[in-house]
């Protein structure tokens, strides 16, 4: 063959292009995914792909958290975690065969999961505020309700707060700093407190959080779960805790906002604490 036209003809077949996944036919899917397991948290679900027309020879897998993907969570089997309680989970099947595109289809979503602990205690409380109050009472109302209602936090241990329009078991207060000696004299401007059934939260620190945890860069909503969880340990019983070793989460207990002795910062409860 002339030197000119094998040089043509490798043209052609570099020049010529691949059909695009575009271009190809989508898998069909008879029978829809499903997931199988027990929605409670520390419980595993199992993600069954369902029937595909052709058959297909590659599969992939991606939970969702209430519609959102969950990072790193590509595997047929999901472990359920603190975070996924209250939530509803589904698994994006994405299948494939030769001759045909990817093609995705989404289970049906899973029944509400539940916390691992059951209930063993339930109190009641309210919300108050004293002082001239700057920042959002409606969003402090709903953050300390996420907070108790969190699976890592007090609610693990089995405890389960309602909020109620008055009264209750006890009383959560966002306070203007200078108001923080009017409940007692263990309260300073400086920092948040519990005097009797008042749980005390200092609208500066709820505002911006403390200069130790700042220079850590944690964030204002995980100083805001720190605080609600550590004063109202106070109200639940516990009294202050140290650091158990370098490099540890520190427990709620522990005055984090003064000093870490060697631990980590942590705005949940630790297992030997609840």
């Amino acid at each position: 063959m002339p030197r000119a036209l094998l040089l043509a003809l490798l043209l052609v077949l570099v020049a010529a292009p691949a059909r695009a996944d575009s271009e190809l036919p989508p898998l069909t899917n008879t029978v829809a995914p499903s997931i199988g397991g027990t929605t409670k948290e520390g419980q595993v679900l199992r993600a069954h792909p369902g029937r595909w027309t052709p058959r297909r020879t590659e599969t992939h897998y991606r939970w969702l958290r209430d519609g959102e993907p969950i990072a790193r969570s590509n595997q047929r089997s999901y472990r359920l975690t603190a975070l996924d309680v209250g939530t509803r989970l589904s698994v994006e099947i994405r299948a494939r065969a030769d001759g045909y595109a990817w093609t995705a289809v989404t289970s049906a979503p899973t029944t509400e999961v539940d916390y691992r602990t059951p209930v063993r205690r339930r109190v009641t409380y309210s919300v108050a505020t004293r002082g001239r109050i700057t920042t959002s009472v409606a969003t402090f109302r709903r953050q300390a309700q996420e907070t108790y209602a969190d699976a890592r936090g007090w609610r693990a241990g089995g405890i389960a707060f309602r909020r109620v329009a008055r009264g209750g078991d006890f009383t959560l207060v966002l306070a203007q700093a200078s108001t923080l000696p009017s409940f007692g004299a263990e309260c300073s401007t400086t920092w948040s407190c519990r005097v009797g059934r008042f749980v005390v939260i200092n609208q500066d620190r709820w505002k911006f959080a403390s200069p130790a945890w700042n220079a850590a860069h944690g964030t204002l909503r995980d100083y805001r779960h720190l605080v609600v969880n550590h004063e109202t340990g106070h109200w639940l019983g516990h009294g202050h805790s140290g650091c158990p070793g370098p490099g540890r989460p520190a427990p709620v207990m522990m005055q984090q906002s003064k000093g870490l002795d060697g631990c980590r910062f942590n705005p949940w409860p630790t297992p030997a604490e609840r």
